[in-house]
């Protein structure tokens, strides 16, 4: 067991340093305290079948990714999972030459399709529709889980108190009606294309 002393922030964050960078002039003087970690998880990542031409590596800034509790935000998960979301799309261009991609000016909307719900956990769909391009060109899946605070483990929101049985019972009815509603517009499309296709 070596007595070196532990890394002060300053050398924790200094993946923000353009001196931490290849390219930069001289090495920063702050070893990469992250070195045999970044080995570590990219050997994971990587083992277990995750792309290494999408990942993206971001340093959690303390001013600007944290909430009053010294938490990371959850606007700021979402925020990483799209900058890796994002590498993907770019790698599409690898097999299409014409990829439409959203360009200025444009308008977006957002919108959330409400996908199954679980006693624990609520499951859903956000899409990104493009007015020019009249198509959904971005989603996002994603979960929420359900937490007792005392716990830290899920909990069944129908055995909760006040009206958090009603709110499971609404959204396992607007899941319902979702799907039902997915399900006639592919069954449409589907139809549409086929007549389409009888016709040439």
């Amino acid at each position: 067991m070596t007595n070196e002393p532990a890394p002060s922030r300053l050398a924790q964050s200094a993946y923000n340093s353009p001196y931490s960078r290849a390219g930069a002039p001289t090495p920063h003087h702050n070893s990469d305290p992250y070195s045999a970690l970044r080995s570590t998880a990219l050997a994971d990542l990587e083992a277990m079948g995750y792309d290494p031409k999408t990942m993206v590596e971001h340093g959690v800034v303390w001013a600007e990714h944290q909430d009053p509790y010294g938490h990371v935000m959850h606007s700021q998960y979402m925020h990483w999972a799209g900058s890796c979301i994002f590498r993907i799309g770019e790698g599409y261009d690898e097999w299409l030459s014409k990829q439409e991609q959203v360009r200025y000016p444009d308008s977006i909307i957002g919108a959330y399709f409400q996908g199954f719900i679980e006693p624990t956990r609520n499951n859903g769909t956000v899409a990104l529709y493009s007015l020019k391009q009249q198509a959904i060109v971005a989603e996002v899946k994603g979960s929420t889980t359900y937490v007792d605070v005392k716990t830290g483990r899920p909990v069944d929101i129908r055995t909760l108190g006040g009206n958090w049985p009603k709110v499971y019972e609404a959204y396992l009815q607007k899941s319902e009606n979702a799907k039902a509603l997915k399900e006639k517009w592919d069954s449409e499309r589907r139809s549409s294309k086929a007549n389409s296709a009888s016709k040439i």
